[in-house]
Formats: structure tokens, sequence, C-alpha cells
């Protein structure tokens, strides 16, 4: 008999390529605020508010799933200063409300986030200490927080800048950049922001090995090269043959942003390579990966 899954954010960028991956392998229910897109695909899916505990719980009583993977978040980093209440209900009373929802035999497989630390020592071990700069940061580390604390199985993955092959997730850096070159638009791109972002794709696969594996702890996962934004962006330029001259370097300050970045981020995937035998790739073997599907 499948394993049951249920997956918070099915409508987001990890949440698709999660439900296309895991539906060969397991009976998958997405779940999310607005299942339009879900639809189209071949999951079941249902509408299921996270901050609403009354209808988390109606949904995991029906359902009983074995694993629950949360990739449901509130992730505007700037306007989790100015919405705090928002940004805790989803971050953290969503997790909580699934937690107490769920059996306590449910496994539940959490995606958190590099915000968890202050970004001036990356890149950061799994055993490293925390300390958010920023109120997204907080929520995030007050989540894992909340599920570490549940006595129950758990995995916590922590990815970085994550993104897709498609081009129009609003949350993703690569989508913004590839849009906005293609529309021929200058773009002001930091140059003391360092990350090893994280493709989609192969995390989902760890994702689903982790599943396999009964995986539980907390794991790091990003591409094998940490780069600035601006250098991030020159590659994706040079991969999809678009003017760099479009791209103008400038570094945080110039933004003015409402909240502190991690500046020298970055994640280590030392552990999960060596206990898990999982692969790392290189950022442009994924854009090159990228641009072969477009074709």
């Amino acid at each position: 008999m499948q394993k049951k899954i249920l997956i918070t954010g099915a409508n987001g960028q990890l949440g698709r390529s999660l439900s296309n991956l895991l539906k060969d392998h397991f009976n998958i229910l997405g779940s999310d605020l607005n299942i339009a897109n879900i639809e189209r695909s071949s999951i079941a899916s249902i509408e299921m508010d996270i901050t609403n505990f009354e209808n988390v719980n109606n949904i995991v009583k029906k359902y009983n799933p074995d694993i629950i993977i949360n990739t449901a978040a509130y992730t505007n980093v700037d306007q989790s200063e100015v919405h705090r209440d928002l940004a805790w209900s989803v971050n953290v009373h969503g997790l909580e409300n699934i937690i107490k929802a769920s059996e306590q035999s449910t496994r539940i497989i959490h995606i958190s986030s590099d915000y968890v630390f202050d970004g001036k020592n990356g890149p950061y071990k799994e055993d490293d200490k925390t300390y958010p700069i920023s109120y997204y940061g907080r929520t995030k580390l007050a989540g894992e927080n909340a599920l570490r604390g549940s006595r129950r199985k758990f995995l916590i993955l922590r990815p970085n800048v994550l993104y897709q092959s498609t081009t129009h997730d609003q949350a993703s850096f690569f989508a913004w950049v590839y849009t906005s070159l293609n529309q021929e638009k200058n773009i002001n791109v930091v140059t003391d922001q360092t990350s090893n972002p994280t493709w989609v794709i192969p995390f989902s696969q760890v994702i689903l090995k982790c599943i396999v594996l009964n995986t539980e702890g907390i794991y790091h996962y990003g591409s094998d090269d940490n780069i600035n934004r601006y250098e991030f962006a020159l590659m994706i330029a040079r991969t999809f043959g678009f003017d760099e001259s479009l791209i103008n370097p400038i570094i945080t300050d110039d933004l003015k942003q409402l909240a502190a970045r991690p500046k020298h981020s970055g994640l280590c995937t030392d552990k999960i390579q060596s206990e898990l035998d999982v692969k790392v790739y290189p950022i442009q073997y994924c854009l090159d990966q990228i641009k072969l599907g477009m074709n």
C-alpha cells in the first residue's frame, strides 16, 4: 500500500516540483490557499489554510497522512517586518497547527531557510549557531524550534535562494532576472550577498531520498558554488544569451530594504553528501539543464 503524503504549499515552486516527482511513488494530496494550478496536475488537491486549526485538523484527520511535507511559508522578507502577525501566523502557528492536528506517528518534513543565520560567517553547517537578523528569519527559526520540541519524528531541510525552471514564480530570483533581461529591462543586483542557490529539481529528488531512507534531523542543501547575487545574474544572462550590460552592480545598502539580509550566507552540504550520498550540482549545470528543458 502506497504511503499517503500531504504537501502544504503545493502551489509554490517547490510544492509543484515535489508533487510532480512524488506522484509516481506515493498517494499525494496537495494543499494550498489557491489550488487552481494544482488542479491542472494529476494529483488530488484541496484548499487548506494552515493558519486555521479547524481547517487543518479536519483535513489531516480525514486524509490521515503518513508524512506531511510543509513547504507553505510567508516568504516576503521585507513585508514580514510590516505584517509581523501574518508572518508569524503562517511560519510558526501554521506549523504548530500541523503538529497538533497530526498523529504522533506522522513524520513531518519542514522546509526552513538560511535566514535562521546572521550571514556573517557562511557557508553554515547544520550545528552552527542560529541568529536571525530579520523578522522573517525569526519566524523560520521559531518554526524549527516548535517542530524540534514536539517529541516526534521530523526532518528539517534548509535550502537557500530557491529557484525553478519556470519564469512566473514571483518569489524566485531566477524568474525575476530572466524575465527582466528577456524584456530588456535594466536591473540592480547586489554584489555583497553570497549564497549557494538551490534548484528545486535536485532538491525535490533529495526530499524523495529522505522519505525513502526515513531520514531525521537537520540537513542543508544547495548548489556546489557559493557566489554573490550579481555573479548569479551574470550566469543567467550568459546562459540564456541576454545582454549583461542590463545588470547594474550595487550593494545591499543601496536598496534601503526594510529587512536586514544575511550577507555572507550559503549552506555547507558536507553532511547531506556524506551521510545520504546526495549529489550537489554546480550552478552552471543547473542553468544548462533549465535551458535544455525550455527548448
